[in-house]
């Protein structure tokens, strides 16, 4: 039988990590992440792509707000009007306002963007703009 040395901070250590995963794998988080659908940002030779999951929302109630350099995800997710609080036995879905504003890889042509609804999955495509069209130039460092 060997000792091991008390740490007093160890338990805490491990409940804490353990309680951070929790709160990050809900679907819409805990802690500011409950407004926050859980996104998949790529590009491809043309385009940048978001997909996020936003589940039990309709099309009417999500708002897409995108610029040249992020898109910003709103919306509302509403409670059924069937269900009445004092014969709830468990809730566990999240019910409200969210927000989320995805920086952009690059810069995007924002007035040619399209977006489709389907299965929970909001798909949202951009054009990117062409490298010669950036914006700026490279200066002399004298």
């Amino acid at each position: 039988m060997s000792l091991v040395p008390w740490n007093p901070f160890r338990d805490i250590d491990n409940i804490g990590r353990e309680m951070t995963n929790f709160l990050e794998n809900t679907p819409f988080g805990f802690f500011g992440k409950a407004t926050s659908p859980r996104v998949d940002v790529y590009q491809t030779e043309k385009d940048v792509v978001v997909k996020a999951e936003i589940p039990g929302v309709s099309k009417e109630d999500l708002n897409v707000y995108v610029d040249e350099n992020s898109i910003r995800l709103s919306g509302q997710t509403k409670r059924d009007d069937e269900f009445k609080s004092e014969n709830m036995y468990r809730t566990e879905r999240y019910y409200g306002s969210f927000s989320r504003t995805i920086p952009l890889p690059v810069e995007v042509k924002s007035e040619q963007a399209s977006a489709e609804y389907k299965d929970g999955i909001l798909s949202i495509t951009v054009p990117k703009i062409e490298a010669s069209k950036m914006k700026g130039r490279r200066i002399d460092i004298h």
